[in-house]
């Protein structure tokens, strides 16, 4: 449910409209949806049946639906079948390569491990969306994940093993590391988490349980280690950079995290219905106890995901026949220092043409953003394309204790504008700070500037004040 997520994130992204077709999901799931904006019709008939394939294709034709996005391996081919029909797209998420065939425009298989003969015969090579390069992550992890700190111990430890968690192996985990009380363990129910928690391990200082957790990505940034069981959140773990202990519950799983583990990306734990505690008490202090690994394990992680899946997909959508315009933002790391600076001249330029450069903003300009965990620098991405940057963050209040959410630079390459890009990611840019907690949200713009006034008018922002500067500098 999770990757259809995020690409309805997406879809809605670029001005569409999303309805989830579902004949059952955990109430949390569903509340999510609705509060994101997607509506949620409950199908008939048994999931993945004739009758089920033909009353799907009565409603998209009802909605005015172009894609109808199939997530599920009871859904099989003569399913995908009774799907097509004039007008209507069908775009398969497949994990397994195990159908006859693939009726589909669209396959999407994000899983490493897998070669193009797998589906060879079956789907063409322009319709097959194949490996890491098409994950699928929500679009809350894109504005989290910023520079990690590696303590000389990596105590704080994440215990989350998917929605519903079958073998309940997470309490199991959480009660083996308690023992040792330099641990910091929080453990994650998910949506579908049906079982019982016990009272002691409730009880146990050591551990914190949360629920169906809000923010997912936070509690992923924070944690030095996590343990989990494959599927989705072993990707969002890698993108955020957090060092990964991986069970497996089948052997897409396991080729997933063998394959992450010769690279040193992840350390395998085997079968999830194998579990031993001594093996995991071990694996944990090694990784625990060494923070070169932990540093190490967190480079390679990033680098197996750029997060633009969703992007990419949008693409070969547009490609099959739908117009995209995908504004998306990424944090800017230390290895584009070079290509932001060049970027902040232009800028600075445009705002006042005899800016000249001076040689502590060459060296201090950037280094002072990336240091400050309460900047928020981001590439602004159009359809993957580097279009332009934005500067955002918190301040504290200089006499009482609140803070102010501060938007300091946005910033358009002229090619790419008049699209709109500006105020997507602004209004990006104004809900994660909203998630913060200011008490208000303010910002400065140059005088002279319409463009930018008009924008930021148009976003409910309202003028206040002035603000004054000597004339000819301080002597």
């Amino acid at each position: 449910m999770m990757r259809c997520l995020a690409l309805a994130q997406a879809w809605q992204d670029v001005g569409g409209s999303v309805t989830f077709a579902i004949r059952e999901a955990p109430l949390a799931i569903k509340q999510r949806l609705i509060a994101e904006g997607f509506s949620i019709i409950r199908t008939a008939g048994t999931p993945g049946s004739a009758a089920d394939a033909g009353s799907t294709a009565a409603l998209a034709h009802k909605l005015g639906a172009r894609w109808i996005v199939v997530d599920g391996d009871r859904f099989e081919a003569s399913f995908l079948e009774r799907l097509r029909s004039p007008g209507l797209r069908i775009l398969l998420m497949d994990d397994f390569a195990g159908r006859k065939s693939f009726p589909a425009d669209l396959v999407v298989n994000p899983n490493l491990g897998f070669k193009r003969e797998r589906y060879r015969d079956k789907v063409p090579d322009h319709a097959l969306l194949l490996g890491s390069s098409y994950v699928f992550l929500r679009r809350e992890f894109g504005s989290l994940r910023g520079k990690r700190v590696f303590p000389k111990t990596g105590n704080r430890i994440l215990v989350t093993l998917g929605g519903s968690d079958p073998e309940n192996l997470a309490p199991k985990i959480a009660r083996t590391l308690a023992e040792i009380p330099e641990y910091e363990i929080t453990l994650v129910a998910g949506p579908g988490y049906t079982h019982t928690i016990e009272s002691p391990l409730q009880a146990n200082r050591n551990i914190r349980i949360v629920r169906n957790p809000p923010n997912m990505p936070a509690l992923m940034a924070r944690a030095d280690i996590a343990i989990i069981a494959g599927g989705g959140t072993l990707w969002e773990l890698l993108y955020m950079g957090c060092a990964v202990l991986s069970y497996s519950r089948n052997e897409v799983q396991q080729q997933i995290v063998d394959e992450l583990a010769a690279r040193d990306a992840t350390h395998d734990m085997g079968a999830t219905k194998k579990f031993k505690p001594t093996a995991l008490v071990s694996a944990v202090a090694g990784i625990a106890n060494s923070k070169s690994r932990r540093m190490k394990m967190s480079k390679i992680g990033r680098q197996v995901l750029d997060g633009l899946g969703t992007v990419r997909i949008l693409r070969a959508m547009s490609d099959a026949g739908v117009e995209t315009n995908v504004v998306t933002m990424m944090p800017v790391v230390s290895s584009e220092r070079s290509q932001f600076l060049n970027m902040a001249r232009n800028h600075f330029l445009e705002l006042d043409s005899s800016f000249v450069p001076r040689d502590d903003w060459k060296q201090q300009y950037f280094d002072t953003i990336q240091a400050n965990r309460q900047f928020f620098l981001r590439w602004i991405l159009h359809n993957g394309d580097k279009a332009g940057f934005i500067l955002f963050g918190t301040e504290k209040h200089r006499f009482l204790p609140r803070k102010t959410g501060m938007i300091y630079e946005l910033y358009i390459a002229p090619e790419f504008r008049k699209r709109g890009i500006a105020r997507a990611c602004a209004a990006q840019a104004i809900a994660e700070l909203q998630n913060l907690g200011p008490t208000k949200i303010q910002l400065e713009v140059m005088e002279g500037n319409t463009a930018a006034v008009a924008l930021w008018k148009s976003l409910q922002f309202l003028k206040v004040s002035e603000r004054y500067v000597l004339a000819g500098g301080v002597r």
